[in-house]
């Protein structure tokens, strides 16, 4: 590598005068000038044969090999004149971004070709697999009978509805409450049901009232949280229920109802002194057999013991409370079948309870025990007590093979 200042200096040159000595040998070649050999030689000082200078053998500063390396040196200093770091600092940044793009590139590259690769291969392994069954359907095909079979399963669906509490109002954290919510809940809980008894293939639906359908006014409590009168609340959730009955039997090819009473509508404040029958909620299927007199899809139950209703659903016993009476939740199959065994010579399978307004479920001796949700959710009182569980209704599915098998927990909070 020349350095060029210093080989020029050697001759008395600047960068100046060896381009105009250039450019004087190039125009005497070209026949523009008609300046001879020595005259370019003494005009630069040159001491040197002009036939050298001529042939371009001497000085060195005129060989071909000199002159390309001596531009190209000043092309790269003409170049980097006037920029400054930033300007390198941007090429390098973009030649880093070129390297990156390369190598995203090649990784592309190579992942589509391992999708080729694996592609191929599952290929042919799947044309593998279609040559060996195909070849086992000759060797040994399997056989099935082309006959369609049709489920030969009864199914019924039980439907409880517990602690609605129409008439109650209440707005606390956990939940709020009136009667137009509670309209709302029922339909959500009724159309969702209709949902599962079509898919289930259900033809006959028991629906359960298992008590305090309205708030009533047995405490103080109560009628400062109602809306309505007890009376009129009883009237227009006993047309609701009547409403939706109506409603479910175009589902069904039979609805039953069977209902006991709850603790809200006696008609006795005190407890102790209250009986159990005594109470306004045996007018609610009395009304709905009225209003439901000319649909023959319908039958109204009536239970002999006010206490408890007890039903038999393809093959197996249940037996419903509203469980206000009950003590202890963990006792109530052995209370209950000691109870349905003395009075009907049977034992029970199931029972099912309301009243503690949270769900809940156990099995005790082969008697399996539900405990429902309440309509109404969380009141005052329970939120005073932090006893909060959500809102919510049950369906359940039974079949004549082997009882229940499904049972829909269907929570209601969305709806406030």
């Amino acid at each position: 590598m020349f350095n060029f200042e210093e080989e020029l200096a050697k001759y008395g040159l600047n960068q100046e005068k060896y381009e105009q000595l250039l450019q004087d040998c190039s125009n005497k070649v070209q026949h523009i000038s008609d300046d001879d050999w020595s005259e370019i030689c003494a005009r630069y000082g040159l001491e040197f044969n002009p036939d050298t200078i001529r042939k371009g053998s001497q000085p060195p500063l005129i060989g071909s090999a000199f002159v390309s390396e001596y531009y190209k040196w000043k092309n790269s200093m003409d170049n980097s004149d006037g920029k400054d770091d930033s300007y390198f600092k941007e090429l390098q940044i973009q030649k880093d971004e070129l390297y990156k793009e390369r190598k995203r590139l090649s990784d592309q590259r190579r992942e589509y070709n391992r999708e080729l690769i694996f592609d191929a291969r599952s290929e042919h392994l799947m044309d593998r697999l279609v040559d060996v069954a195909n070849r086992l359907n000759e060797e040994k095909p399997l056989i099935f009978n082309e006959r369609w079979f049709k489920p030969n399963i009864h199914k019924e669906a039980i439907m409880f509805w517990s602690d609605w509490h129409y008439g109650m109002v209440t707005d606390n954290i956990w939940n709020k409450y009136n009667t137009d919510i509670c309209k709302r809940r029922i339909k959500a809980f009724v159309e969702m049901s209709k949902e599962f008894i079509r898919l289930n293939n259900v033809d006959v639906l028991n629906i359960v009232m298992l008590g305090d359908a309205s708030h009533g006014a047995i405490h103080t409590t109560c009628r400062i949280a109602s809306e309505e009168k007890a009376c009129d609340q009883l009237m227009h959730v006993a047309e609701i229920m009547a409403e939706a009955i109506n409603d479910l039997s175009n589902e069904v090819n039979h609805v039953v109802l069977h209902s006991c009473y709850g603790n809200h509508m006696r008609t006795i404040q005190n407890k102790s002194e209250s009986i159990h029958s005594d109470n306004m909620e045996k007018i609610i299927p009395w009304w709905i057999e009225q209003r439901l007199q000319n649909n023959s899809k319908v039958e109204i139950l009536y239970s002999e013991y006010k206490e408890f209703t007890k039903l038999n659903v393809l093959g197996k016993n249940i037996c419903c409370v509203h469980g206000d009476l009950e003590k202890n939740f963990k006792d109530i199959g052995v209370t209950l079948n000691t109870i349905f065994s003395r009075k009907f010579g049977e034992t029970i399978d199931y029972t099912v309870s309301g009243d503690k307004h949270h769900l809940e479920e156990f099995e005790r001796f082969d008697i399996e025990s539900i405990l429902i949700r309440s309509l109404c959710g969380a009141d005052d009182y329970s939120n005073d007590s932090r006893l909060y569980s959500r809102p919510g209704q049950t369906l359940m599915i039974f079949n004549d093979v082997y009882g229940r098998e499904a049972t829909y927990n269907i929570p209601l909070d969305f709806i406030s």
